[in-house]
Protein backbone atom coordinates (compact mmCIF):
# COMPACT_ATOMS: atom_id res chain seq x y z
CA UNK A 1 0.00 0.00 0.00
CA UNK A 2 1.44 3.69 -0.85
CA UNK A 3 2.27 5.26 2.44
CA UNK A 4 0.05 7.80 3.74
CA UNK A 5 0.65 10.68 5.56
CA UNK A 6 -0.13 11.11 9.38
CA UNK A 7 -3.19 13.46 8.82
CA UNK A 8 -4.21 10.50 6.17
CA UNK A 9 -4.15 7.90 9.17
CA UNK A 10 -5.82 9.89 11.47
CA UNK A 11 -8.52 10.77 9.04
CA UNK A 12 -9.34 7.02 9.86
CA UNK A 13 -13.18 6.77 11.16
CA UNK A 14 -12.18 5.24 14.56
CA UNK A 15 -15.71 4.78 15.49
CA UNK A 16 -16.53 2.52 12.46
CA UNK A 17 -13.08 1.03 13.05
CA UNK A 18 -13.22 0.29 16.75
CA UNK A 19 -16.72 -1.06 16.30
CA UNK A 20 -15.58 -3.66 13.78
CA UNK A 21 -12.47 -4.95 16.34
CA UNK A 22 -15.29 -4.34 19.19
CA UNK A 23 -17.85 -6.78 16.86
CA UNK A 24 -15.08 -9.37 17.07
CA UNK A 25 -16.66 -10.94 13.74
CA UNK A 26 -14.00 -10.74 11.30
CA UNK A 27 -9.86 -11.48 11.97
CA UNK A 28 -7.89 -8.05 12.58
CA UNK A 29 -5.96 -8.46 9.33
CA UNK A 30 -9.13 -8.54 7.24
CA UNK A 31 -10.54 -5.58 9.33
CA UNK A 32 -7.19 -3.68 8.51
CA UNK A 33 -8.08 -4.41 5.05
CA UNK A 34 -11.62 -3.46 4.93
CA UNK A 35 -10.05 -0.02 6.07
CA UNK A 36 -6.93 0.39 3.82
CA UNK A 37 -4.79 0.30 6.74
CA UNK A 38 -1.40 -1.53 6.64
CA UNK A 39 0.45 -2.35 10.16
CA UNK A 40 2.44 1.12 10.49
CA UNK A 41 -0.60 2.78 10.11
CA UNK A 42 -2.78 0.53 12.50
CA UNK A 43 0.28 0.69 15.35
CA UNK A 44 -0.29 4.40 14.87
CA UNK A 45 -3.78 4.33 15.46
CA UNK A 46 -3.95 1.71 17.89
CA UNK A 47 -1.46 3.84 20.18
CA UNK A 48 -3.86 6.64 20.32
CA UNK A 49 -5.70 7.29 23.11
CA UNK A 50 -8.52 8.63 21.74
CA UNK A 51 -8.87 5.44 19.64
CA UNK A 52 -8.44 3.32 22.47
CA UNK A 53 -11.16 4.90 24.15
CA UNK A 54 -13.59 4.77 21.70
CA UNK A 55 -12.97 0.88 21.29
CA UNK A 56 -13.15 0.48 25.05
CA UNK A 57 -16.32 1.79 24.83
CA UNK A 58 -17.42 -0.13 21.75
CA UNK A 59 -16.08 -3.36 23.35
CA UNK A 60 -18.33 -2.34 26.61
CA UNK A 61 -21.18 -1.65 24.75
CA UNK A 62 -21.05 -4.76 22.47
CA UNK A 63 -20.61 -6.99 25.47
CA UNK A 64 -23.12 -5.62 27.88
CA UNK A 65 -26.12 -7.97 28.55
CA UNK A 66 -28.10 -5.70 27.02
CA UNK A 67 -27.03 -6.20 23.86
CA UNK A 68 -27.16 -9.73 24.12
CA UNK A 69 -30.27 -10.11 21.56
CA UNK A 70 -28.66 -7.41 18.83
CA UNK A 71 -25.21 -9.29 19.28
CA UNK A 72 -26.67 -12.89 18.47
CA UNK A 73 -28.15 -11.20 15.14
CA UNK A 74 -25.96 -9.63 14.15
CA UNK A 75 -23.50 -12.59 14.08
CA UNK A 76 -25.83 -15.03 13.06
CA UNK A 77 -26.61 -12.57 9.91
CA UNK A 78 -22.92 -12.53 9.28
CA UNK A 79 -22.14 -15.89 9.51
CA UNK A 80 -25.19 -17.24 7.53
CA UNK A 81 -24.16 -14.48 4.86
CA UNK A 82 -20.82 -16.20 4.50
CA UNK A 83 -22.35 -19.18 3.37
CA UNK A 84 -24.84 -17.82 0.86
CA UNK A 85 -22.77 -18.36 -2.09
CA UNK A 86 -22.83 -22.49 -1.05
CA UNK A 87 -26.45 -22.40 -0.74
CA UNK A 88 -26.85 -20.75 -4.35
CA UNK A 89 -24.67 -22.93 -5.92
CA UNK A 90 -26.26 -25.88 -4.25
CA UNK A 91 -29.60 -24.90 -5.76
CA UNK A 92 -28.45 -26.48 -9.38
CA UNK A 93 -26.54 -29.04 -7.84
CA UNK A 94 -28.01 -32.00 -9.37
CA UNK A 95 -26.40 -34.58 -7.24
CA UNK A 96 -28.64 -32.88 -4.38
CA UNK A 97 -31.86 -34.11 -3.91
CA UNK A 98 -34.75 -32.00 -5.46
CA UNK A 99 -36.47 -31.54 -1.95
CA UNK A 100 -33.35 -29.77 -1.01
CA UNK A 101 -32.70 -27.67 -3.14
CA UNK A 102 -36.30 -26.61 -3.52
CA UNK A 103 -35.66 -26.05 0.44
CA UNK A 104 -32.82 -24.19 -0.06
CA UNK A 105 -34.35 -22.17 -2.67
CA UNK A 106 -37.07 -21.23 -0.06
CA UNK A 107 -35.28 -20.39 2.36
CA UNK A 108 -32.83 -17.96 -0.04
CA UNK A 109 -36.80 -16.28 -1.09
CA UNK A 110 -37.28 -16.06 2.81
CA UNK A 111 -34.00 -14.05 3.51
CA UNK A 112 -34.09 -12.21 0.40
CA UNK A 113 -37.83 -11.34 1.25
CA UNK A 114 -38.65 -12.45 -2.39
CA UNK A 115 -41.83 -14.75 -0.74
CA UNK A 116 -44.31 -12.12 -0.10
CA UNK A 117 -43.81 -13.39 4.04
CA UNK A 118 -43.08 -9.69 5.78
CA UNK A 119 -41.48 -12.14 8.79
CA UNK A 120 -44.14 -12.40 10.81
CA UNK A 121 -44.12 -8.66 12.15
CA UNK A 122 -47.52 -7.07 12.18
CA UNK A 123 -45.81 -3.73 13.27
CA UNK A 124 -44.05 -1.88 15.70
CA UNK A 125 -45.03 -1.96 18.56
CA UNK A 126 -46.86 1.03 20.25
CA UNK A 127 -48.43 2.11 23.43
CA UNK A 128 -51.94 3.65 24.35
CA UNK A 129 -52.78 5.84 27.31
CA UNK A 130 -56.34 6.07 27.89
CA UNK A 131 -57.25 8.51 30.69
CA UNK A 132 -60.53 8.52 32.18
CA UNK A 133 -62.33 11.04 34.22
CA UNK A 134 -63.13 14.58 33.72
CA UNK A 135 -59.49 15.83 32.73
CA UNK A 136 -60.98 19.48 31.94
CA UNK A 137 -62.08 20.83 35.60
CA UNK A 138 -59.78 21.84 37.89
CA UNK A 139 -62.18 21.47 41.01
CA UNK A 140 -62.29 17.43 39.93
CA UNK A 141 -61.49 15.92 43.22
CA UNK A 142 -61.86 12.64 41.23
CA UNK A 143 -58.32 11.05 40.50
CA UNK A 144 -57.84 10.55 37.33
CA UNK A 145 -57.69 6.91 36.59
CA UNK A 146 -54.93 5.65 33.57
CA UNK A 147 -55.00 2.48 31.75
CA UNK A 148 -51.99 1.77 29.81
CA UNK A 149 -51.76 -1.21 27.59
CA UNK A 150 -48.26 -2.09 25.35
CA UNK A 151 -47.88 -4.70 23.52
Amino acid sequence: MPEKSPEVVFATDFAALARELAMDIFPLAQVLELHRLDDEEWQRINDNPKFQSILRGMITDWNSAANTRERVRIKAATGLESVLETYIADIVDQGIPLAQRVEAGKFLARLGELDGNLGGELGEKFSITLNIGNTHTAVDATPMKTIEHAT
